[in-house]
């Protein structure tokens, strides 16, 4: 039987407060054990648009061959509606690509980042993961990664 994350356990205002921001992992469902062809593109072009969408303010983002890193915070939604309005419009990208079978597990990972070196550090820890995963040598040779700083932005606007 198939071991689902844990639902949602903090208070849905939690997910509203702007000045916090979150790291999220959202797992592929288990039948996906590596994007498809095309699939991954579409979902990464998804996560990209969200920089300027306005409903979340996204400060780096990875897609990896069976999850997907965030680091964002609450902007125009909270990250519940984000979340669940994200994965409907991925999913349907990806049976646009010729996708068929489910795209996600239910629910996410999350976690509340504390101060600014909490957040250094996890940028850091979205940027290194293929490179950690050992799918690439350097962060640069993976397709799918970003963080605020490619931007030549001189600073993420993080205040917390």
């Amino acid at each position: 039987m198939v071991q689902w994350p844990a639902r949602i356990r903090r208070p849905r205002e939690h997910y509203q407060q702007r000045h916090l921001r979150f790291h999220l992992t959202i797992a592929a469902h288990p039948e996906i054990p590596k994007w498809p062809n095309g699939v991954g593109d579409q979902i990464w072009s998804g996560a990209m648009q969200q920089r300027a969408a306005g409903r979340v303010e996204l400060f780096a983002a990875c897609l990896m061959p069976d999850h997907l890193h965030l680091l964002l915070r609450p902007d125009g939604q909270d990250i519940i509606q984000f979340l669940n309005a994200w994965k409907s419009w991925t999913t349907k990208l990806a049976r646009d690509a010729g996708h068929r079978s489910p795209l996600w597990q239910p629910g996410m990972w999350d976690r509340t980042l504390r101060d600014e070196a909490d957040f250094a550090r996890t940028v850091q820890y979205i940027v290194d993961n293929p490179a950690v995963a050992k799918l690439v040598e350097r962060r640069e040779e993976w397709p799918w990664v970003w963080a605020w700083y490619d931007d030549g932005v001189a600073g993420a606007d993080a205040e917390a």
